[in-house]
Formats: C-alpha cells, sequence, structure tokens
C-alpha cells in the first residue's frame, strides 16, 4: 500500500538567474507557488536595469531530471544548464539562449544547520560565477552574451523575511572576486533575530559569514551594511542605481513587493584585526533593501 504524498500549501519556490555581458544586464525570476489548496501556479519576472516585467502561468512545470533542475513555464524553459527565453507580449518581446559552463565561484551551503528548522524562508548559492555563451533578442536589438558572467540562487519557503537586504556581485574587472551577502529577520520562536550569510572568493581564498558561525550583523540599510564574525569585519556600500519594485512572496502566493538596484555601484572590505584584506569596487553590483 503505498503512501499519501503530503500536498504542499502555501509555499513557493523561486530561482533568480543573474546574467551580464558587456551592453547589458538582466535577471530571470521563475517562481512557482502553491496556494493554501495546494493549487499550483507560477510567474516568471524580468528585470531590467530600468524596469521590470512580470508574468503568470497556470501549468508551470517544476522537477529534477538527473539531479538538473528543470522548470517550463510556457515557451520558457529554465535549467542549471541553460536558459531558453521566448515571450511575445505588447510590452515586451525578447527571445533567445543563454547557456552556462561550470561555475568559476563553487556553490555555498548559506544555511547551515539552520536548515532543519521550520524558516518562513531558505536560501541556497546554486553558482556564484557561471562563463555564458548565448544570445537574446530584446525588442529587436541582440545582445550577445559570449563571455558574460552569471549567477545563480533559489528561494524557497512561505514568505520572505520583514526586513533584509542583499547584495551579490561577481564583475571586478581583471580581480578574481565573487561575493554574495545577505541579512534578514529569522523569527526563532517568540524572538526575531537578525541572521546573517556572506559568501565571498577571493583570489583563491574562501570566505564565509554565518549566524551559526557567530557572524552579528551591525548595520544594515538601503546603503551599505556591516558585519562582524570573531577578528572579522566586512563592510559594503552601494551607490546609484535605479530602483525597480519586484514582486515577492507572501504566504506562499505573491501578494507583496521589494526594491532591487540591479545594477549599481558597489563597494566591499574585508579587514581581520584591523588589517586589510582586500577593498573592491564595481560599477555592476546589485542591491537590494526591505
Amino acid at each position: 500500500m503505498q503512501e499519501a504524498v503530503m500536498k504542499k500549501t502555501n509555499f513557493f519556490e523561486g530561482w533568480y538567474f543573474k546574467e551580464q555581458c558587456k551592453e547589458l544586464t538582466i535577471a530571470f525570476i521563475p517562481e512557482v507557488s502553491y496556494d493554501e489548496k495546494g493549487n499550483l501556479s507560477g510567474s516568471l519576472q524580468i528585470v531590467l536595469p530600468d524596469r521590470s516585467y512580470y508574468y503568470t502561468y497556470k501549468n508551470p512545470i517544476n522537477m529534477n531530471l538527473n539531479r538538473t533542475m528543470f522548470i517550463v513555464m510556457d515557451k520558457n524553459v529554465f535549467t542549471d544548464a541553460c536558459i531558453h527565453i521566448d515571450i511575445a507580449e505588447k510590452d515586451l518581446q525578447i527571445k533567445g539562449d543563454i547557456y552556462f559552463d561550470r561555475e568559476a565561484g563553487r556553490k555555498f551551503n548559506v544555511m547551515g544547520p539552520l536548515s532543519i528548522f521550520p524558516l518562513p524562508c531558505k536560501h541556497g548559492i546554486l553558482a556564484m560565477k557561471q562563463q555564458l555563451s548565448g544570445s537574446l533578442e530584446i525588442d529587436g536589438e541582440v545582445y550577445d552574451f559570449d563571455g558574460g558572467t552569471g549567477y545563480l540562487e533559489t528561494d524557497y519557503g512561505k514568505s520572505f523575511p520583514r526586513r533584509y537586504m542583499w547584495s551579490q556581485c561577481n564583475w571586478f574587472g581583471r580581480t578574481d572576486c565573487q561575493i554574495a551577502v545577505a541579512a534578514a529577520t529569522i523569527p526563532m520562536g517568540p524572538l526575531n533575530i537578525m541572521g546573517t550569510f556572506a559568501c565571498i572568493n577571493y583570489k583563491g581564498q574562501r570566505y564565509k559569514f554565518a549566524t551559526y558561525k557567530g557572524a552579528e550583523v551591525e548595520k544594515i540599510g538601503e546603503e551599505g551594511f556591516k558585519i562582524t564574525q570573531g577578528p572579522y569585519i566586512f563592510e559594503g556600500r552601494r551607490k546609484g542605481g535605479t530602483a525597480v519594485e519586484l514582486k515577492s512572496p507572501e504566504m506562499g502566493k505573491m501578494a507583496s513587493a521589494t526594491r532591487e538596484y540591479l545594477v549599481c555601484n558597489v563597494e566591499y572590505r574585508l579587514r581581520k584585526r584591523g588589517e586589510e584584506l582586500f577593498h573592491v569596487k564595481s560599477r555592476n553590483g546589485s542591491y537590494e533593501f526591505l
């Protein structure tokens, strides 16, 4: 006798594909949701530096094939090896394929032992850096992504945190560096704590900050953050960019909103006992704050 499979309710799972070439930065956010009755729906957000688009789908496909994620929404396909986009709407026409090779910046386990707790939102970094090939045609203009850089992460659970910041960059010119960092309020029983992680690859060195490793958030805001862990101090700042409004999950539905600077000036500094380990800047960073 087969056991009954528990149906997901008030649950979402989303993926963040950020693709960069010299001429363009674009992000794709496919997401699947289960409502209070377990009914499945999907959405796709397309984010450009100065605007965003949101489309819904009634019958998305979300599965794993030979350990490869496989998400289908109408003619659009997303995997961890490539994406295929084919949208012809009044407000946007976009078509093309982007392929990813093995990431230069390896995956990070950002949740650690916290992954066993029933948190409202969990996070995973799937690729800190991907080398890209392919092209996209957007409203009649073709963009070549050969030699470009990609990033891939995922979120899943019921709702985004009430307050959080997130920043990511893997484009620092000739400097080999990839950074992803976030801080958010986390409900732990009757208390709310500020949890955090920072994943850093810098010239072959890996640094990891995490709440379960003793990291503490000294400051977060729309223009920067400061995180400490033992003898380390990690700081970041944002300047410029255009804030674009995006939809975000609330009890499994895309019913809330957040704001993201897809392209902005960022700088990050890491120190240990007063000694500066690195100070890097980029015009191709991303930053989000709620």
